[in-house]
């Protein structure tokens, strides 16, 4: 086993002042650190942020996510990398309830989840990959903490921001997190302009650079 201390990164103050970021939005500008794996989500319309604390389980013994659950709080997401399990359901109502608990931000499992009705009762926001009714068991058998995992085909690595909505994730090195939401908010706030203009009779194409690009490459191509 290996268990490594979790890297705090951005403060819970920098974090609060990037947490409107939406992954959806950054897609727009940002190609890569995007889970490629179909997800669903505990509490649809929610939305989460925070450093990344990591799990990979060894198969179906889940002893490192009960230790994990000690080790999360306020401005943490729990990555749970499976190691490509999908048949036994590591989390469930308990362990959800200890991160619940912990005051976690959210968790992502690049597997399935169990007790999803307990897990949306109590209000936690989960990212699953499947639901399925057996379970991981307590075998002390192997797992790490804190390491770099992959989870739902991407790369995370402790410390990095979690990016994260009913629409996907994003996994963001910490050093690059500020500006990048930054732009993605900057994007958001203009976005009801844009609307507004549409509705007023304006084309989208106008609205956007659509028709400027349009233009540009008719006029390059003019014979």
């Amino acid at each position: 086993m290996i268990i490594n201390p979790s890297v705090v990164t951005l403060s819970n103050e920098e974090l609060a002042a990037i947490e409107e970021a939406e992954p959806a939005t950054i897609g727009h500008f940002r190609n890569f650190g995007f889970n490629t794996a179909p997800l669903f989500i505990s509490l649809p319309g929610k939305r989460f942020t925070g450093r990344a604390v990591t799990v990979k389980l060894a198969s179906n013994d889940s002893t490192l996510l009960h230790k994990v659950t000690e080790m999360v709080g306020p401005g943490d997401v729990l990555v749970i990398d499976r190691a490509g399990d999908q048949q036994y359901a590591a989390l469930g109502g308990v362990v959800s309830w200890a991160l619940h608990i912990s005051g976690v931000e959210g968790v992502i499992v690049d597997g399935a989840a169990t007790d999803i009705e307990e897990i949306r009762e109590m209000g936690l926001v989960v990212l699953y990959r499947r639901l399925s009714a057996i379970t991981t068991r307590l075998f002390g058998l192997d797992g790490e903490i804190n390491t770099t995992v992959s989870c739902c085909g991407v790369t995370v690595n402790p410390g990095d921001i979690i990016v994260a909505d009913e629409n996907g994730f994003v996994a963001l090195p910490a050093g690059e997190a500020a500006a990048v939401c930054k732009k993605a908010i900057e994007i958001q706030n203009a976005e009801p302009g844009k609307k507004d203009r549409i509705a007023k009779g304006e084309h989208m194409a106008d609205v956007t650079r659509a028709g400027a690009l349009i233009k540009e490459y008719f006029e390059k191509n003019a014979k």
